[in-house]
């Protein structure tokens, strides 16, 4: 519900800050005292579009703050933890207009944009008024109101199982047919992979072919180096085998004369030692590098294959056969494709048979709420002071031949306010005036499964008088029973069904108009209504007259 309004600085409104009660809340005043500045006021704070000719002459800035009590009110609760702005069940909107025309928003003093401040604002104040009823001419708003009356829940969210779940497998079979049209793609894979599986690709082979071709593409060279190796080892004169060997045996003489050559002789005998392991490493090496011209030119003609796949694929030699493996996998993914198809489309005609089920279900349970609803809003639009109304709710099928997420129907409100007029669409028939008093009838029908927790009514009364009137504060009344009602009236009839009345009046302060809010009493509220009722002074006939209408609202 709404607690608390606070305009500061808003064309005529210097400051106004009222808490509001639970039930209904009636505002009343002069013609031009301001009246439908403070639901202009609201809107901004539910994130209505700003204009910076609201703000008040000689300021800066204009701001408005909105504060509700959001208990049992998860869909804002879940609004406002998206927001990262909950704060339990207080909900503060808060709206500042600048005179260079920028706005700025905040939900419980977090920045947000104007666009979150109206989603919010949706979930928490409905506005009805001449000019703001357009809503009530969409045919999502009418398909709405229908459920609501209806009490559809478990039919819609039925319809809305099966839908979710035949659109998920829409989805995935179409993105297969995508996968699954583009055949020159599968007949390359083909070819690719057969040409790939062609020639045997190894990883280890890959790895090591091309230092073995590097070894024997210069075997003549390493092995003319490995002769070198050996000559410098093992020649007669000059070999270092032999001259090793000479210099151990002088130095083993000269450790018998001088022992402390001891470490000499170990030193030379270590060295030969490895001459010799030298020797026996070239001679290994000699034989696996010999020469191989068969062996050879197999290599070339393999790595020259090889190669020309890899340049043929733009790839490095090295990534061949992972290459070869990446496209495998896509074409066995893509030849799949078919059998996957097969499946899903017979799991969908499954799912469109269980989504036409629930689908003609909630039709059904429509047009049985479709007709208890004309019946309860045509009598109710006749004792609104239109005699000759007569209200129906059209369904037809919708234009669209594939599953929708509410439903197959297509809901339109028709009204007739003359007796040989057909019934035609709300917008086409109906006054402002008519229209806002179907808005009212057709809340009060719905209000018990309304899920807005405060309703806003804007001069809902106009033209009307009388025992009209009465029966208008009767039906403002009912929708007060299930939410919050916020009402402006010039009707003294509907001012006297309110719980909760304040009087709104303009003056002059320091040269300048100014609006002021105040809350009345009892005996306040008598002497308004008073006033409402054309009485110039309030005077005991008057005043009496106003205690009779609040006594006779609260019988009702």
């Amino acid at each position: 519900m709404l607690t608390q309004l606070t305009v500061r600085n808003l064309v005529v409104v210097s400051e106004i800050d009222v808490e509001f009660e639970r039930g209904l809340t009636v505002l009343s005043g002069e013609t031009g005292s301001g009246k439908s500045i403070l639901i202009e006021a609201l809107g901004l704070a539910l994130g209505e579009r700003a204009d910076s000719q609201l703000v008040r002459s000689g300021t800066e800035r204009a701001e408005i703050a909105a504060c509700f009590d959001l208990s049992d009110r998860a869909a804002a609760r879940d609004t406002l933890q998206r927001l990262d702005a909950d704060h339990g069940d207080e909900c503060v909107l808060r709206r500042v207009v600048s005179r260079d025309g920028r706005s700025r928003a905040y939900v419980n003093g977090v920045p947000v944009t104007v666009q979150a401040l109206h989603e919010l604002g949706g979930l928490l104040v409905d506005v009805h008024s001449q000019h703001a009823s357009l809503a009530l001419l969409e045919r999502d708003t009418q398909r709405t109101l229908l459920d609501a009356f209806g009490e559809t829940g478990r039919e819609c969210r039925q319809v809305q199982t099966t839908y979710a779940a035949w659109r998920e497998t829409q989805d995935r079979l179409q993105a297969l047919e995508r996968d699954g049209q583009d055949r020159a793609r599968l007949e390359l894979l083909r070819y690719q992979v057969e040409e790939l599986e062609a020639v045997r690709l190894d990883e280890a082979e890959l790895a090591g072919i091309e230092d073995e071709h590097r070894r024997l593409a210069n075997s003549a060279s390493i092995l003319e180096e490995c002769t070198a190796v050996r000559a410098a080892l093992d020649d007669d004169d000059s070999g270092a085998g032999n001259a090793l060997r000479a210099a151990l045996a002088h130095a083993r003489g000269l450790r018998r004369l001088a022992p402390e050559a001891a470490n000499l002789v170990t030193a030379l005998e270590q060295a030969a030692v490895a001459c010799e392991e030298a020797g026996d490493e070239l001679g290994r090496l000699e034989h696996s590098l010999a020469a191989d011209p068969a062996r050879l030119e197999r290599i070339d003609r393999r790595l020259a294959e090889l190669h020309s796949l890899a340049r043929k694929h733009q790839v490095n030699l090295g990534e061949l056969a992972t290459h070869a493996a990446t496209l495998a996998a896509e074409l066995a993914g893509l030849e799949n494709l078919a059998g996957d198809q097969v499946k899903l489309r017979e799991r969908l005609e499954e799912q469109l048979a269980a989504y036409d089920k629930a689908a003609a279900a909630l039709t059904r349970a429509r047009q049985r709420a479709g007709r208890a609803m004309a019946k309860d809003i045509s009598a109710r639009l006749r004792e609104l002071g239109i005699p000759h109304a007569h209200f129906e709710v059209g369904l037809a099928t919708a234009r669209e031949s594939t599953p929708q997420v509410h439903g197959r129907d297509r809901v339109e409100f028709l009204v007739s306010t003359n007796p040989a007029q057909p019934p035609a669409a709300l917008g086409k028939v109906a006054s402002g005036g008519e229209l806002s008093r179907i808005g009212l009838a057709i809340q009060a029908a719905t209000a018990r499964h309304n899920g807005v927790p405060v309703v806003v009514y804007d001069e809902v009364d106009t033209g009307i008088g009388g025992n009209t009137a009465n029966i208008v504060g009767r039906n403002l009344r009912e929708v007060a029973r299930h939410c919050q009602v916020v009402c402006i009236t010039h009707s003294p009839q509907v001012a006297s069904a309110g719980d909760h009345h304040l009087r709104v009046d303009k003056r002059v302060v320091d040269g300048q108009a100014e609006t002021v809010l105040e809350v009345l009493d009892a005996s306040g509220r008598e002497q308004e209504i008073a006033r409402m009722l054309g009485a110039a002074a309030a005077t005991a006939p008057s005043v009496e007259h106003a205690r009779d209408l609040i006594a006779g609202a609260r019988r009702e």
